[in-house]
């Protein structure tokens, strides 16, 4: 009986033991899921008062932004976007993008044409100013002679009335020469009315010289107000290409196109040639189509080839225009030191280009630079004292082209926008040397790779290059 109370009171131990280890692991899982949950809702809290002080700044941000603009700072957006369009409606008109306008951009505008404004009117009262000079020197001059004049028409008559005084007897010989001073008087009426003449017309002549002047700025200005904000776009594209040095482009003979054009080209993502850095040179051999035509690649660079897509763009060359051009300063376009005046007119007309004025080499200007004179095309200024002579006429052709608005741009300029690449020349050597004759040449992967890839594939004869473009 003993054992089996003894046994009872064991299994009653096991059971307790195994109740309090339950009892105790679901505490403990009970606690630590308080303390997680608790832990969340500091870190929600934490995180909804961080929203809240963001939400907060912004809403100051957004008040001053208000203030600075104009606007209550407890105005509404509605308020707000009705007075902004009512501002765009009435002080945006100036600019042309509609969807765009902001005030940044049109307080942009009308400062700018406030700064064209005042510009004109201090061009215009400058002008007025050395007017009104010049008429109070002609004027000054005139009294000058009248005065002088007077004076000695008074002092005649003194003498005169003095002598007629003195020798009564001798009235003739006083008569004689009172005529005299009388027809002298007259004689210098006559020279002083002759030089106020000539000023009356060299001042109308200045005057004549202004209108002129004004009318062929106002003409440019009407030519030119329609014309693309960078004038300098593509004027065609490459069609394909070969591996042989060989291109087809979208223009031919019904876009005016010769042969021997030369063209610049920069990838297809760039229109604007004055901004865009040039990858490479084409001239144009032959022309196939209305709008097809092939050239030779005779400038490109290993690492950025020529690609079908590609803009081409001529400095001379425009598609269906002819643009007018003037020389001056000393033209040398292979750096010999040798004047390539001629060959610079010739390349132009030959690109379809119009040379309106040049300045030869005994520094006489050629011709005449008009408001329908595009680009001024300088060369580098020459340390011989031979070339000197070209200084001040070049200096003239420069304030000439200013007050046409004519723009310039220098040599080397303009031929890489033309696409132009100089011939090898041949280097003599002995004092007549110069540093320029021996250019450091560039690095370029090809100066490591062996002389075999310094040259390209020889190029398709004629009949295969017709065959390329046909398929």
């Amino acid at each position: 009986m003993a054992a089996r109370q003894d046994q009872t009171l064991q299994i009653f131990l096991i059971v307790f033991i195994f109740l309090f280890l339950v009892t105790s692991v679901v505490a403990y899982l009970g606690w630590r899921g308080y303390s997680d949950s608790d832990q969340k809702a500091n870190a929600l809290q934490t995180q909804l008062n961080d929203k809240s002080t963001q939400l907060q700044n912004k809403g100051a941000e957004l008040e001053d932004l208000l203030e600075k603009v104009g606007f209550g700072r407890n105005d509404n957006a509605a308020d707000v976007k009705k007075a902004a369009e009512e501002d765009m409606k009435t002080y945006g008109a100036g600019v042309a993008d509609e969807a765009s306008r902001s005030y940044r951009k049109v307080l942009a505008s009308v400062f700018t044409e406030l700064q064209q404004s005042t510009a004109r009117e201090a061009k215009l009262t400058s002008d007025l100013k050395a007017r009104d000079v010049h008429l109070l020197a002609v004027e000054t001059e005139t009294k000058k002679m009248i005065d002088e004049h007077d004076k000695a028409r008074k002092d005649a008559e003194e003498r005169l009335a003095n002598e007629s005084n003195k020798f009564g007897d001798d009235r003739k010989v006083l008569e004689t020469t009172k005529g005299e001073l009388q027809k002298s008087l007259d004689d210098q009426r006559k020279a002083y009315t002759g030089q106020i003449e000539d000023k009356d017309k060299k001042l109308k002549s200045v005057s004549d010289q202004n209108s002129k002047l004004e009318h062929a700025v106002n003409d440019l200005k009407e030519q030119r107000k329609d014309e693309p904000e960078s004038f300098e776009v593509a004027d065609g594209r490459v069609s394909w290409v070969n591996q042989n040095g060989t291109v087809w482009i979208n223009l031919g003979s019904a876009d005016s196109l010769r042969r021997q054009v030369t063209f610049s080209v920069f990838d297809a993502d760039l229109h604007d040639a004055a901004k865009s850095k040039k990858k490479g040179s084409i001239e144009v051999t032959r022309i196939l189509s209305e709008h097809m035509a092939e050239a030779r690649i005779t400038k490109d660079d290993p690492k950025n080839p020529i690609l079908t897509g590609d803009n081409i763009y001529s400095q001379i060359w425009h598609r269906g225009k002819k643009l007018h051009f003037a020389l001056t300063g000393f033209i040398d376009l292979d750096g010999d030191g040798q004047s390539d005046l001629q060959l610079a007119r010739d390349l132009i007309e030959l690109n379809g280009g119009i040379v309106d004025a040049y300045l030869d080499d005994s520094g006489k200007m050629q011709g005449e630079i008009t408001a329908n004179t595009r680009y001024l095309v300088y060369g580098e200024k020459s340390d011989l004292v031979s070339q000197a002579k070209l200084q001040q006429p070049t200096n003239d052709m420069f304030k000439e082209a200013s007050s046409l608005g004519v723009q310039t741009i220098t040599l080397p300029e303009f031929l890489t926008q033309m696409g132009y690449k100089p011939q090898d020349r041949t280097v003599h050597l002995g004092t007549a040397a110069t540093g320029r004759d021996f250019p450091v040449k560039p690095q370029h992967e090809t100066d490591t790779l062996g002389p075999a890839a310094q040259f390209r594939s020889r190029s398709l004869s004629p009949s295969t290059s017709q065959s390329s473009a046909s398929r």
